[in-house]
């Protein structure tokens, strides 16, 4: 849009401004992003800036080439943004609050996004014909998994948490599915909103949980129970070790960040103590 064009180049213009002359365009917008780079400013600036300046001033296109290159180089070594794990705790405090609202369907995707490790996605997409389980195990088929869909197969997941087999027991009797019924039968947002209300219930809103949450705190915990890091990656479905080490690792190191107040801490344990003790545990 012509507006975002025109806040991105403001950006720009105060540095092109203090230039002699703009001959060398593209080495002095290269120079500027690299002090962007230092400045620590986001990548998404760079990106604004640079398109802002083909819509206003179109002659240049083809003449930045130099600055475009440092802009993919940047985007190929900055680390994204990443949901914050969701941490054991509050998984179970999720759960538990859930249940108590009466909303069987959306304790139990928190259970299987925690325990099972799947995408927002993933869990969005379960059909009640997508598991099969019984009082001891189950299996989660993902027919539209990211990573299933890359390599045209399909996949799968082992259910083994007896809290998670409870709620879905619950659930089939609660709901006596149609077959090709959705678990969750309502909008993605809907199920962000109920999620942000979790948040918002246990006053988490400053920690930026997301949904993805679930699989990032699910691995993360996994990890600090003591399973290899080749174990959690075949669980995740992760093609590349050295990729799940930095996602697991990186979660790992956010948990000193998410600690909450004492008293906040007791409010939230008031609610994980109404799970069983062993909920989620390897």
């Amino acid at each position: 849009m012509k507006w975002q064009s025109e806040v991105a180049v403001s950006h720009i213009l105060p540095y092109l401004e203090q230039q002699e002359n703009l001959f060398d365009l593209d080495g002095i917008l290269s120079d500027w992003i690299e002090l962007q780079w230092v400045r620590g400013e986001p990548l998404t600036l760079i990106a604004d800036c640079l398109s802002g300046l083909h819509f206003f001033w179109p002659e240049i296109r083809g003449h930045l080439r130099q600055a475009w290159r440092l802009f993919k180089s940047w985007r190929r070594v900055e680390t994204p943004a990443r949901a914050p794990p969701l941490t054991l705790d509050l998984a179970r405090a999720f759960v538990a609050r859930s249940v108590a609202a009466g909303n069987l369907a959306l304790a139990a995707l928190i259970g299987i996004g925690f325990h099972c490790l799947l995408r927002t996605g993933e869990l969005l997409q379960l059909r009640f014909t997508d598991i099969e389980f019984n009082t001891e195990c189950g299996v989660v088929s993902l027919h539209q998994s990211k990573s299933g869909l890359r390599t045209g197969s399909q996949e799968a997941v082992a259910i083994r948490d007896s809290l998670v087999l409870q709620l879905l027991d619950t659930l089939w009797s609660v709901r006596l599915p149609s077959p090709g019924e959705l678990l969750w039968p309502h909008s993605g947002g809907s199920f962000r909103k109920e999620f942000q209300g979790l948040c918002n219930y246990f006053n988490l809103e400053q920690f930026k949980f997301k949904p993805y949450s679930l699989r990032r705190g699910g691995a993360t915990y996994l990890l600090q129970a003591g399973l290899p890091l080749e174990t959690i990656l075949i669980k995740g479905r992760w093609r590349s070790l050295s990729v799940a080490r930095l996602y697991i690792e990186d979660g790992l190191a956010q948990l000193p960040a998410l600690r909450t107040p004492r008293r906040q801490r007791a409010f939230i344990a008031r609610w994980v103590d109404k799970t069983p003790l062993t909920a989620f545990r390897p």
